[in-house]
């Protein structure tokens, strides 16, 4: 027993406090705690309604857990985690992610405590079916100060505040060496209807508030023309943007470079879906970014002109595949240029006619396999120009297990089926395309057609 003449020891201040928000993550918590364990003096979470297990079961993972009601309000919720947080430094992780590579945790904490960095980037992995589709740093670990908090309803940042101490109008922030997976928005997530469903309510309300933020502007339009394989998603929720993405485009030039690479990918991609190619193309001339992103668009754009114009097209498509994966924009995406670019110059070799040139860059994307459906989809229209329906068949399933939300792999599969006269079967991938791709009118022809030869 110490004795009461002698001054208590303080107790030293932990260095990293884990902190995070949850809401109905009794599933995917063990996932995230156990990775990061090692590195963390303590774990405080903020549950923000969860009406399964999640409190308990984070408390037993050695979790500091506390109730914190959702007020619709990123930025809020994530705040309280930080002032409950006792560690020199926070780390901020989601339940739907996971500490997928970094040194190893004494060593991490050694250079942690000596760094005296501000904040520090984490690299985030987006993964689909287990495969990475999407690498992008994020200031996810930075020091516990009362100055030091987020921002925003939806798609809150640190970084402001943390230049706005500094004295300084933006920082660069070292890399932490962490790599963090997250699969929050795999198409084979259950709830990731409702995830956009919630982002897109806040985005709205938040732009109310700030109608002239070109910045949020950008990310409602995101989460209304969604993009597979670098192209937009036809249908209604194409045309149901037509306002938001007239919006979008006059503020393109009040954009920060990086967003601007990536409002420009989508206006683009979208105008293009709607068919619109002088706007497409005047868009396209906005930047000068010749990263994978805006390079497959312009050669989806000169594909529209004839066999010259597909001719040109599949050789800048080939020259995609030589491009570093980061372009300009927010995120490196390595499957445009390992898979997507190849697919895209074997679709377009396809359409020339050249099945031998067209094979070889379509083995070239099937070998790195890293972008979702699109080269499965050339390959099932290279088996069927060979006269070889079970093969395409075959190769649309193989899509399909990559990504499961791919509308155009759906709808080939269909007219597929119809083609070969299993009517019956072919509704049910034809209705599945029509519920990603809602009022998309090749499907709904293709899906008329089924019925009715189905009744007769």
């Amino acid at each position: 027993m110490a004795s009461p003449l002698l001054p208590a020891r303080p107790v030293p201040q932990p260095l990293l406090s884990l902190c995070m928000i949850v809401r109905d993550e009794e599933t995917n918590l063990p996932r995230c705690i156990e990775s990061v364990r090692a590195y963390v003096d303590e774990i405080v979470v903020a549950d923000t309604g969860s009406r399964d297990a999640t409190a308990a079961v984070a408390r037993r993972l050695g979790a500091r857990v506390f109730s914190h009601p959702w007020r619709d309000d990123f930025a809020e919720a994530r705040n309280a985690a930080l002032r409950a947080a006792r560690g020199a430094y926070a780390l901020v992780v989601d339940a739907d992610e996971w500490l997928e590579e970094a040194p190893p945790p004494e060593a991490f904490r050694r250079w942690l405590a000596r760094c005296g960095e501000e904040a520090l980037t984490v690299e985030i992995v987006d993964r689909a079916g287990g495969r990475p589709c999407r690498r992008y740093p994020l200031v996810r670990l930075f020091r516990c100060r009362p100055e030091y908090r987020y921002r925003g309803a939806i798609h809150e940042q640190i970084v402001p505040a943390i230049a706005a101490r500094l004295g300084a109008a933006s920082i660069a922030p070292r890399a932490s060496g962490l790599v963090v997976g997250h699969d929050g928005y795999d198409p084979r997530t259950e709830r990731l209807a409702a995830k956009r469903e919630r982002n897109l309510k806040l985005l709205r309300d938040a732009l109310r508030a700030r109608p002239a933020d070109p910045a949020l502007r950008f990310f409602v339009v995101r989460e209304l023309v969604p993009l597979v394989g670098n192209r937009a998603v036809p249908g209604l929720r194409l045309r149901d943007a037509a306002g938001e993405l007239q919006a979008l485009e006059e503020g393109l030039l009040r954009l920060s470079p990086p967003l601007a690479v990536e409002a420009v990918r989508w206006c683009a991609a979208a105008r293009l879906g709607e068919g619109r190619l002088e706007l497409a193309r005047r868009l396209l001339g906005t930047s000068d970014d010749r990263g994978a992103a805006l390079e497959l668009l312009r050669s989806d754009l000169e594909a529209q002109g004839g066999r010259p114009g597909l001719e040109r097209a599949a050789a800048r498509a080939l020259a995609c595949a030589e491009r570093p994966a980061r372009d300009g924009g927010l995120v490196s995406e390595p499957g445009l240029v390992t898979t997507i670019a190849p697919a895209r110059a074997a679709e377009f070799l396809l359409a020339l006619g050249k099945l031998e040139r067209a094979e070889r860059a379509l083995q070239k994307a099937l070998a790195a396999d890293e972008g979702g459906a699109a080269p499965w989809i050339v390959a099932a229209a290279l088996a069927r120009r060979r006269g070889r329906p079970l093969e395409a068949l075959r190769a649309y399933a193989q899509g399909l297990r990559r990504d499961p939300a791919d509308p155009w792999a759906w709808c080939g599969c269909g007219e597929l089926l119809l083609e070969v006269g299993r009517t019956e079967e072919a509704i049910e991938p034809l209705a599945r395309a029509l519920r990603i791709a809602p009022g998309w009118d090749r499907p709904e022809r293709a899906l008329a057609q089924a019925r009715r030869h189905a009744t007769i």
